[in-house]
């Protein structure tokens, strides 16, 4: 009686590992779009804030799954795939759980509370969002920017990102 309870716990949880196989890579449902709140910004920053930030964070590695740089620190337009998108690890770049597990975070370098956003970031973020949209289904009504996430209240990616025009280019 105990070998049989013991082969069925066994199989249950190869059973649960091989259906987290299939499921994990395919669990991306949002898309979630932030600035830094700096001028200045590079992978080893953005670690050292995010260390800083959240200093409990099992991973050390920054929120974020890429970033856009503003020239800055990361090249105008050029895009960084970060370590978590490497890894295929869950992001730290909002408070709600299923956004983090579920979500890709995107941080286009600088502060647009204050500064104007450049031409060459913004077309390179709106390549990269359409880009992750159609390789992995992600429906438009779940791409949202930092403050306008459910649960989120923050003014990011800040009051100078063209969000009416982000998302009617996201559209076209």
């Amino acid at each position: 009686m105990r070998r049989r309870a013991l082969l069925v716990g066994v199989a249950a949880l190869a059973g649960a590992a091989i259906g987290a196989a299939f499921w994990w890579p395919k669990r991306w449902r949002y898309i979630v779009v932030h600035h830094s709140g700096g001028r200045f910004g590079d992978v080893e920053l953005l670690r050292r804030v995010h260390q800083a930030r959240q200093p409990n964070d099992p991973v050390d590695m920054i929120p974020y799954h890429f970033l856009v740089g503003n020239g800055n620190g990361i090249a105008l337009g050029s895009i960084v795939e970060t370590e978590r998108w490497r890894n295929d690890i869950w992001g730290a770049h909002v408070r709600g759980r299923d956004r983090n597990l579920r979500g890709i975070g995107i941080c286009l370098i600088g502060n647009y509370q204050d500064d104007d956003l450049p031409e060459g970031q913004y077309a390179a973020a709106v390549g990269l969002v359409r880009r992750l949209a159609g390789e992995h289904g992600i429906s438009p009504r779940n791409i949202t920017l930092h403050g306008d996430t459910p649960g989120e209240q923050t003014l990011c990616p800040g009051a100078n990102f063209p969000k009416d025009r982000f998302f009617s280019d996201l559209r076209a």
